[in-house]
């Protein structure tokens, strides 16, 4: 405990101990280490302007130190309860142009649109995650509410 009130300017991700957590994008790893209160953590520099950082690790992955290569899907870590953490979860947090903001509220960049010759098999990726993604259960609100305030 810090014993202060501060922003919690992060996003939490709860899922189970050991699911493995992916780089968000193609970047270089600037940090990955243990501090006291992110616990296992690591942070990516993607470019110029956005850095992300992941904490509360299990453990993170074998290889992946300062200056390693990543490749968006990449697995850096797993999902733990390490530092200050209550519980087991990945905190997902998002840097622009160095200053940390709401991952959910930035506005990013487009990308390319997908090639024509790439088009059949995205769709047919895009039909096989959209029922997967249907065929995920979502405990009652009121477990939500009780599980966050644990």
């Amino acid at each position: 405990m810090q014993k202060r009130w501060k922003a919690h300017r992060g996003t939490d991700f709860a899922a189970k101990k050991g699911t493995p957590i992916r780089a968000v994008g193609d970047a270089i790893v600037l940090e990955a280490r243990y501090g006291k209160y992110n616990g296992n953590y690591v942070k990516l520099k993607h470019n110029a302007t956005y850095t992300t950082q992941y904490l509360h690790m299990s453990k993170i992955k074998s290889g992946i130190k300062p200056g390693t290569k990543v490749r968006q899907g990449d697995i850096i870590g797993y999902v733990g309860s390490t530092g200050l953490a209550k519980g087991n979860h990945l905190c997902y947090r998002f840097w622009k142009n160095g200053v940390q903001i709401d991952a959910l509220k930035v506005k990013l960049p487009p990308s390319a649109p997908i090639s024509d010759e790439n088009r059949t098999d995205f769709e047919i990726s895009k039909v096989a995650m959209m029922a997967k993604l249907e065929g995920v259960s979502f405990p009652a609100d009121e477990e939500l509410i009780f599980a966050s305030i644990k």
